[in-house]
């Protein structure tokens, strides 16, 4: 869904002759026939036309060739359950006359149409060409052996890529199919069918989502190799939607032939997910009782085709410099946010978290914490954080805090190779980063609440250390309470409002955190300070801490509104109005003797 559509057109077959009675274009080079693993309909030739046509069309011939089999049979379980075993076939090529105009939709194809007679075109399926087939001993090793009286020759078809040959009497071009790798999915009617595909004028709307996979796999490989580039995006787009356990072997396999960017990315982050979640790397991939295999690295599937794991390396390193770019960059001029925090009934777990840019409301990243002692994740925006994990593309590190909630560690989207490797050791076979730290944040221990909390951040930009210190408030006499200013920006008094500075310097203020509202904070920073730390400090400044009490600090606008409260009462009753709460934030109680909800602040 979401697929754009793609025009699919048949203009030949209202003014074509029928095709003449008889047995089909069909030859095929062994005893027996064996079952195409694709569905593909082979009466798409028929719809084009049989031999015997017109000086304007073209015969294009398609062979695909197999590895012979070792010595013995090979004994499976049908549909119907019972024991079958299945006729292998070495060769199979099939004919058909097209018009000159539906192959020239090639641009590879094109360029056949122009090559000397006799000379074969290679193409690989990431887009490499040469005019040189591949040696047969290649071809050979892919059957199982080889023969001292052919090695070296030049053979047509077989090895990893497609090869082409022309011939001018009568003018035909042979396409020949690799035997090995993702090729062997390049089903002999898909050439065909994505030539028809490729039609300019818009006839029938063709929705490549509505395949199934495996077609929809020959589909991207035949678009591929004949450079059609709209439909090869469709296809793509595609499958990578469709990718997922079952899947993955194939895509992977499609992938890492083309060369195709996006359908690693997307394996990757499946074969992440699905081998280094919580339930390990699934046991039918490792005792082969199912389509999927792993073994030494190599995920395979019963078909034949095989990727090894380190191929996925390259797309790890693109993830960790994209997410550095993004999110650990810092910005000179000021990044103006809110944090939103959502809760359960009556204030349960999990907490949700959502940064917000304070001009348009934008989601920058979300958040969660499953209970007030456990880690909180951070996620990017389009993620869903209670269905997320850390395993995920969109996942981007954690706050970690220690037991007295003193300490707080930043660490990025690495993986904890050390608990992966005990819990799930076959995951190891995958491409890993090792996780990383990026940011202390620390509170002083203060068991009383006397004082206002002291805050440190520690943390390494550009092969620069930065420590920062929290600004300490002033003690306001006429409110008996600790105040700072904090611009307009901050509505709501709370133990947790702070400004960090750098040598106490209160001229630059790099990230100032206040309340807002009860479940709505103000985060504004700058650099060296990026997204990533900014929203680590936040997180942290609303977790539960158990050695640091709660200690009001004021802002100056609170301070306004208290004694704008109690303008017309006496000065010593607008005293005492802002004295009780601050003597009670202090004690840890409420004028009613309640413990003081836990609240956080921007």
């Amino acid at each position: 869904p979401g697929a754009p559509p793609v025009a699919m057109s048949f203009p030949r077959m209202d003014n074509r002759p029928p095709p003449p009675q008889g047995p089909p274009a069909v030859e095929a080079a062994a005893a027996g026939a064996e079952e195409d693993p694709f569905g593909l309909p082979d009466s798409v030739f028929a719809l084009l036309g049989a031999p015997g046509g017109g000086s304007s069309e073209v015969l294009l011939q398609v062979s695909q060739r197999r590895a012979r089999g070792a010595s013995g049979v090979e004994v499976r379980r049908g549909a119907d359950g019972e024991e079958e075993i299945p006729l292998s076939v070495c060769a199979t090529t099939v004919s058909t006359r097209i018009p000159r105009e539906v192959l020239m939709r090639s641009p590879w194809l094109s360029r056949c149409m122009t090559a000397p007679d006799g000379v074969v075109q290679w193409r690989s399926l990431g887009g490499e060409e040469n005019e040189e087939a591949p040696a047969e001993e290649d071809v050979e090793e892919a059957f199982g052996g080889s023969s001292p009286s052919r090695a070296g020759r030049k053979v047509f078809g077989g090895g990893t890529g497609v090869t082409c040959r022309r011939s001018s009497n009568p003018e035909a071009l042979e396409l020949g199919l690799p035997l090995r790798g993702a090729g062997r999915f390049l089903a002999p009617s898909g050439a065909l069918q994505c030539l028809e595909i490729a039609a300019p004028q818009a006839v029938m709307p063709f929705n490549p989502a509505s395949l199934p996979s495996s077609m929809l796999l020959s589909h991207f490989l035949w678009a591929a190799v004949l450079e059609l580039t709209a439909l090869a995006a469709a296809c793509r787009q595609a499958l990578v939607a469709t990718v997922d356990a079952a899947t993955v072997a194939f895509a992977l396999a499609a992938g890492h032939a083309t060369e195709d960017e996006d359908l690693l990315r997307r394996c990757y982050w499946c074969l992440r997910e699905t081998m280094c979640g919580a339930t390990g790397v699934p046991s039918m991939w490792l005792d082969c009782r199912g389509p999927v295999k792993l073994a030494h690295g190599l995920l395979s599937h019963s078909d034949g085709c095989g990727t090894p794991l380190r191929v996925l390396s390259g797309v790890l390193e693109q993830d960790l410099e994209a997410k550095k770019q993004q999110w650990h960059t810092p910005f000179d001029g000021y990044t103006l946010c809110q944090v939103h925090r959502f809760r359960g009934q009556d204030g349960a777990y999990p907490h949700t978290y959502e940064m917000r840019l304070d001009h348009s409301d934008e989601v920058v990243m979300k958040a969660i914490r499953e209970d007030e002692q456990s880690l909180c994740r951070i996620f990017a925006k389009s993620a869903d954080p209670v269905s997320a994990s850390e395993h995920c593309e969109e996942y981007l590190g954690s706050v970690v805090p220690n037991f007295w909630g003193t300490v707080f560690t930043l660490r990025d989207s690495g993986t904890d190779v050390d608990a992966l490797a005990r819990r799930a050791k076959d995951a190891m076979l995958l491409p890993l980063r090792p996780q990383s730290s990026l940011c202390t944040i620390g509170y002083e221990t203060n068991l009383l609440g006397d004082c206002p909390r002291k805050i440190s951040v520690d943390f390494q930009r550009g092969g620069t250390k930065y420590h920062m210190e929290n600004m300490q408030p002033r003690w306001d006499k006429k409110l008996n309470s600790y105040a700072l200013p904090f611009f307009g920006r901050v509505k709501k008094a709370s133990a947790k409002n702070f400004q960090l500075v750098i040598n106490n310097d209160q001229n630059t203020i790099f990230l100032m955190f206040g309340k807002i509202s009860k479940d709505v904070f103000c985060l504004d920073y700058r650099g060296p300070i990026s997204h990533l730390d900014a929203m680590a400090i936040a997180l942290a400044a609303l977790a539960k801490k158990r050695a640091v009490a709660e200690a009001r600090c004021l802002g100056q606008e609170t301070r306004g509104e208290l004694m704008r409260a109690a303008g017309r009462a006496s000065r010593e009753n607008a005293l005492a109005h802002a004295r009780a709460p601050a003597q009670g934030a202090v004690r840890g109680r409420t004028d009613r003797g309640q413990p003081v909800r836990h609240e956080g602040a921007r």
